[in-house]
């Protein structure tokens, strides 16, 4: 009875208004419910995790406002992958054997991902991906669940976008030999082919390096009609310049795409470099994710939000969900409501978070942008995919 109580209390919430502290017993002063986060707070992507970072702490202030979870204080530990894969996989053992929380947060790259999902998974923690999107995560069993869309997905419409835009037939790839790269590489070439393309040079370049110009003069010895390129802060922001500088960027002005465009901007980035790449983000604006953005803006002043802190404060909301609807915080009782609670929440990311077997998203909304003067200014009206 008691169960039947939680979780249709719970649907209701879900099914009506996003926020469901109304619900919730307050918090009294109490142990707290301690679940885990990765995210890079240093190192090369450290500009994309920090922001991660804050979207679960906004997501934990409202909780807590809201009575917390189980009527107790909820709280995230978040551990640093220091942009490695090492760094992440031994933050991942810290929060399991010493912290030993039911759940993580994260990671930020598949690189970092699979090794740690990996562990949590063999473990019987789960762990909600945040910005983790190679089609290999969808393997690493079933305590691992993502938030965003995965790269067959992305790849095939970025790619399509690209060529559609365009009329470009001969392509270029450049992406980072890791995972995440080699992953939506093989989408974009399937599509580029599915589309009636050439690929004529792809090139996987080796993260941590501050020279890419032999690579770049690699992408384009063959002269390709447009450039799909993977990359984020610090390092996009190198290839960018380099490419710049070298003339490229002039030479392939306007047919450069990016898949989660708003990564090559940053504090590194040179706007002169980056005018005019093409790409897509995740698409929402739900008013849910309204609320959110103007949240963001008020708590960190000058800091830009982008689509990765949504997706880590949906990650945060839907993990205390999960363990409210449980009534538990045993790993294996709130793997069993998780799908239904990704299918009733409506979130700031996306309105539709519904999972698949494999707990991975069945569906993905993009908005196509363009860089202008150092920023992101929607292309197109129409969203893609969905």
């Amino acid at each position: 009875m008691k169960m039947k109580k939680i979780i249709g209390v719970s649907l209701v919430v879900l099914l009506g208004i996003c926020l469901l502290g109304t619900y919730f017993v307050q918090a009294e002063e109490k142990e707290p419910v301690v679940i885990g986060g990765i995210f890079p707070q240093t190192g090369v992507a450290a500009n994309i995790g920090t922001k991660e970072a804050k979207g679960v702490e906004l997501a934990v202030e409202e909780i807590n406002e809201f009575g917390g979870v189980l009527g107790r204080p909820f709280k995230v530990i978040i551990e640093d992958t220091e942009s490695r894969p090492k760094a992440a996989v031994d933050a991942a053992h810290k929060l399991i054997d010493i912290n030993k929380v039911p759940i993580i947060l994260g990671c930020h790259t598949s690189s970092n991902t699979i090794p740690t999902a990996t562990y949590s998974n063999s473990k019987g923690v789960i762990q909600i991906s945040v910005s983790s999107t190679s089609p290999d995560v969808r393997n690493i069993g079933p305590y691992h669940f993502s938030i965003c869309g995965l790269d067959d997905i992305m790849g095939k419409h970025i790619t399509r976008f690209a060529m559609e835009d365009s009329g470009k037939k001969k392509w270029g790839i450049f992406v980072m030999n890791d995972p995440y790269g080699v992953g939506i590489a093989k989408e974009m070439e399937k599509e580029i082919k599915r589309q009636g393309g050439e690929v004529v040079s792809l090139v996987k370049y080796e993260l941590g390096k501050t020279d890419y110009r032999a690579e770049l003069q690699r992408l384009f010895a063959p002269n390709p009609g447009g450039i799909l390129s993977v990359g984020w802060g610090e390092i996009a922001a190198v290839q960018f310049k380099q490419a710049h500088e070298l003339g490229l960027m002039e030479k392939i002005k306007g047919v450069w795409y990016v898949p989660y465009v708003g990564d090559i901007i940053g504090p590194a980035a040179i706007p002169d470099a980056i005018e005019g790449v093409k790409g897509l983000e995740y698409g929402y604006g739900s008013p849910r994710t309204i609320q959110f953005v103007q949240k963001f803006k008020e708590h960190y002043p000058g800091m830009e939000m982008i689509s990765d802190a949504v997706r880590s404060y949906d990650a945060c909301w839907t993990a205390a969900l999960a363990i409210n609807v449980a009534g538990s915080t045993e790993p294996d009782h709130i793997l069993k409501v998780l799908p239904f609670v990704f299918s009733m929440y409506k979130g700031a990311s996306s309105v539709d978070l519904e999972v698949d077997e494999d707990g991975m998203q069945k569906t993905q909304v993009y908005f196509a942008y363009i860089v202008h003067n150092g920023k992101l200014e929607r292309y197109t009206k129409e969203a893609i995919g969905g």
